[in-house]
């Protein structure tokens, strides 16, 4: 520490706490919309600069040993709690913040020693500049990936490595800013460059390999939804033309497409003795592309299908029920559906296990919801399995019943 005024400390304490405010949300999403984010964030702010100034008006020696810590530790709590991601990655992510707040703390009082004899202002200087090289290089470059990388880690990487990564890093860090080491020579500076680059290092293979394991198992879920859903539509053909021409066809909705689909497997349904119950409000346009409606109409029936026929396996006696109810509201599109199934099925983050759906048909739904910026639950109740989604209507729906 290069010591200064109340003044010189406030400086740094709004440099530093907001560089690490501003990197955390550089690699992380709140959970919160961006106005209430903005606000909460700005309270927090306040808050930590002024308890940390105060501290250091009281005693500077004892901030000096455990103002770092204790602020970050207040800071950990809040981007926890305010963080979309769960606690663990949270974690991760706060220990890699946390890094590279070392790097421009620790860089501008090495620029400041070297460079402008002990010079404070210099010290700040020094801070500002490598923290806007650090956000400018991660919004640029990783902001996207790293982002995504919080989903490869959830699925992909265990606790266990996510916990000695951590460890790598606050290892690096307390030996950084141990306050004991008071010697500042070129050869100080050189084993922290190393320590630096050694860290980093580390994380950037680890983040490297998991990323590559994601995008290699993403890719073949994109090769089994493609199979997939070619399947689906052979299947969909097949069952349009035991379903007769439209004049023959039952009538549920306005929607030509639609209404086959309908048609085909309540009739499927009813060979297979599964009773269906269909509440469908739906115009001829229904401002969602057709085929992306099919897909998951087609895919909800598959596995309504699948679960009432398993239930049957496991109990003769019970009766399969299938119900599906569409709407469109204003710029939404509401799909719900629920049918019998097992009473042992389970879930998995948030998903039917394969197992118990019949395939990968539920990660098809997912990602054509997602296209929609849908929101969508699954959940098992009492051997029935309730699927709901709610999609947003693009602008240009009108156009969508062409596609």
């Amino acid at each position: 520490m290069l010591g200064g005024s109340v003044t010189i400390a406030m400086i740094r304490m709004i440099v530093s706490i907001g560089g690490v405010i501003l990197l955390f949300f550089l690699i992380s999403e709140s959970r919160f919309e961006k106005r209430k984010t903005v606000v909460v964030c700005l309270l927090a702010y306040v808050v930590l600069i002024a308890a940390t100034c105060i501290w250091y008006a009281i005693s500077q020696q004892v901030f000096a040993r455990m103002g770092a810590l204790v602020t970050y530790l207040f800071f950990g709590i809040f981007a926890v709690w305010i963080s979309r991601d769960s606690v663990y990655v949270s974690m991760y992510k706060l220990a890699l913040v946390f890094y590279l707040m070392s790097v421009f703390m620790i860089g501008g009082i090495e620029i400041a020693v070297f460079f402008f004899g002990k010079n404070v202002w210099a010290d700040i200087a020094g801070r500002i500049v490598l923290l806007g090289l650090i956000a400018l290089f991660i919004d640029k470059k990783v902001k996207k990936t790293i982002r995504g990388f919080s989903d490869y880690v959830e699925y992909e990487l265990d606790r266990f490595s996510v916990a000695i990564m951590m460890l790598s890093l606050f290892f690096g860090i307390a030996f950084i800013l141990n306050p004991k080491i008071h010697d500042q020579t070129p050869y100080r500076l050189m084993q922290i460059a190393m320590n630096f680059f050694l860290t980093g290092i580390l994380q950037v293979l680890v983040f490297r390999l998991y990323l590559h394991i994601g995008i290699e198992k993403t890719y073949k879920q994109e090769n089994q939804l493609m199979e997939m859903n070619h399947r689906l539509l052979e299947r969909n053909m097949e069952l349009l033309a035991a379903a007769g021409e439209d004049e023959a066809a039952e009538r549920f909705c306005d929607n030509a497409a639609i209404n086959r689909t309908l048609a085909a497997y309540t009739a499927q349904a009813r060979r297979q003795q599964i009773k269906v119950m269909l509440d469908v409000e739906l115009g001829s346009n229904p401002g969602i592309p057709n085929i992306d409606l099919m897909t998951i109409l087609a895919n909800a029936w598959e596995n309504a299908l699948y679960g009432c026929t398993e239930a049957k396996k496991e109990d003769a006696g019970r009766e399969g029920i299938i119900r599906l109810m569409i709407r469109k509201k204003k710029n939404k599109l509401v799909i719900y559906c629920s049918n019998t199934c097992k009473a042992e099925a389970g879930m998995e983050k948030g998903l039917p296990k394969p197992e118990d759906s019949g395939g990968i048909g539920v990660m098809s739904i997912v990602r054509t919801a997602e296209k929609f910026d849908g929101e969508y639950d699954f959940k098992y109740d009492n051997g029935v399995f309730i699927f709901r989604l709610v999609m947003n209507i693009p602008a240009d729906g009108d156009l969508a019943a062409t596609v």
